[in-house]
């Protein structure tokens, strides 16, 4: 797994917990999408879905969006000044809720790892990066597939067709995607 050095560290984190706790009850305000990462790409991109959209019917299908942001976009943003330290304090938050990234039950994470996923989640959710790509899924549990019912990929396009239904190979972002949004049963 490629999980870049954050600049948020275990040791870092610590000092940063007590002023984080009392200035996110005081400003906590719920935020409109809930991005979770599920997995990256060779060129440097993280791609999230977002967990408070997902839709889930009685067929069992997942309809689901996700974007992909490019590493070196998130690791511009100064997560202690940038969006009034938001970044900062959610994640100091989400670190002392004891929050674990769902992606750390399908991928081994030191204890840095967990919180550089959580400073990108938390990035994804604040920040206002413009996604390299935009994917709007639709999975199908039974089946174990998926396809792109929409796709935009920044400086390509998008296609706004749904694409023919596939088979997710092993190890992959999207059999890390279909064990997220799809438990077994």
């Amino acid at each position: 797994m490629k999980l870049m050095a954050a600049r948020l560290t275990v040791a870092m984190i610590v000092p940063i917990i007590f002023c984080a706790v009392l200035s996110f009850r005081a400003a906590a305000q719920a935020t409109e999408v809930d991005w979770k990462l599920y997995g990256w790409s060779d060129n440097d991109q993280h791609c999230f879905y977002d967990a408070s959209t997902a839709e889930r019917h009685a067929d069992r299908h997942v309809r689901v969006w996700a974007k992909c942001l490019l590493q070196s976009e998130m690791d511009a943003v100064d997560i202690e000044k940038d969006f009034d330290g938001k970044i900062v304090n959610g994640a100091a938050h989400k670190v002392v809720s004891r929050y674990v990234p769902p992606i750390a039950d399908f991928v081994k994470l030191s204890a840095d790892e967990q919180i550089a996923v959580i400073r990108y989640e938390v990035t994804a959710d604040i920040g206002s990066i413009e996604p390299a790509a935009r994917i709007f899924y639709e999975l199908n549990c039974s089946e174990r597939m998926m396809r792109e019912l929409s796709i935009q990929v920044r400086g390509r396009g998008s296609h706004n067709k749904p694409l023919d239904w596939k088979f997710v190979a092993p190890e992959t972002n999207g059999t890390r995607l279909l064990k997220m949004l799809c438990p077994e049963g």
